[in-house]
This record gives structure tokens, sequence and C-alpha cells, in this order.
């Protein structure tokens, strides 16, 4: 069989490129892990009270609940939030730049957060929508309202729920 490695390029230095790039791979995949630890834990924490208050919220609505459905959302969103660490703590890595890191995980927890708030509010008898939160804070950031929430930007994120008959 007829070698097809360059003539600079033999077999053996082949190996040892092929190694060093999978060790830097793995050393860049252990500083990861080790990085994005502190941050899990959050996660963690968000990830059972959005389990108890999402169960509650649906019982609100009159949904049956099924235990089976809401661990395996919960271990999906697990994944998810690895997912997201992972990334987060890569790219802030790659980039030498850790505002990449608390800015993705700020997202990612932020949103975390509001849906948590929203279910908490849902089964207390209030609506609370998260578009129109996004909606507020994309205005104040591009200076279109001042720091105070006027009646009808509060009124358009918490609202009462109707009772049903």
């Amino acid at each position: 069989m007829k070698n097809t490695l360059p003539l600079a390029l033999t077999e053996e230095s082949a190996l040892v490129v092929e190694g060093s790039v999978s060790a830097a791979l793995v050393a860049l995949l252990q500083t990861a892990v080790l990085r994005m630890i502190p941050y899990a834990i959050p996660g963690l924490f968000l990830l059972v009270l959005d389990l108890i208050y999402g169960i509650r919220a649906a019982q609100t609505r009159g949904e049956k609940v099924r235990m089976s459905t809401a661990i395996r959302r919960s271990m999906t969103k697990l994944f998810s939030y690895i997912c997201w660490l992972i990334l987060a703590t890569t790219i802030a890595i790659a980039f030498d730049k850790t505002w990449l890191e608390w800015g993705t995980l700020a997202l990612v927890y932020g949103n975390e957060g509001l849906s948590i708030i929203g279910n908490y509010l849902e089964s207390k008898g209030l609506s609370f929508s998260i578009a129109a939160v996004y909606r507020w804070i994309l205005k104040l950031f591009a200076g279109k309202v001042g720091g105070e929430m006027s009646d009808d930007e509060a009124n358009e994120i918490l609202k009462k729920n109707k009772k049903k008959k």
C-alpha cells in the first residue's frame, strides 16, 4: 500500500501531532469543567425551584401533574444547563474574556429566574409576562424609558388572572 502522508510527516510524527492535539483539547475541557463547578450550584438551586413552582403552577391551571414527566423535564433542563456551562466556560477560556462566561450564564440563569417567578405568581393567581419584561429591559437599554416603570408597563408585565368557572 502506498503511503499517502507527505514526505515531511511520517507515521510516527503524525501520531505525535494527534496525541498533542488530543492532550490540548483534554486540558481545555478539564479546565472548563473545573471552572464551571461554582456556576453549577446556582443552576441546581434554580432547577429545584423550577420543579417545585412548575408543579404548583400546573396544578393551579388544573393540569394533572405526573412526577415522571416533571422529573424527565428537569433532567432535560439539567443537561441543557451542563451544555450552557461548558459552552460559556470554553468560550471564555478560548478568548480569555471572563465577561463572556458571566454574560452567557446571566442570560441563561436570568431567563430561568424569570420563569420561576412567572410560575410562582401563576400559582398565586397572577399572570406574569416574560416577554413584557424583556421589552421593558430593551427599552431601558435603548434609553427610551427612564429608570422607573410606568403603570402601563407594570400592568403589561403583571396581571391578575380571571377566575375560571
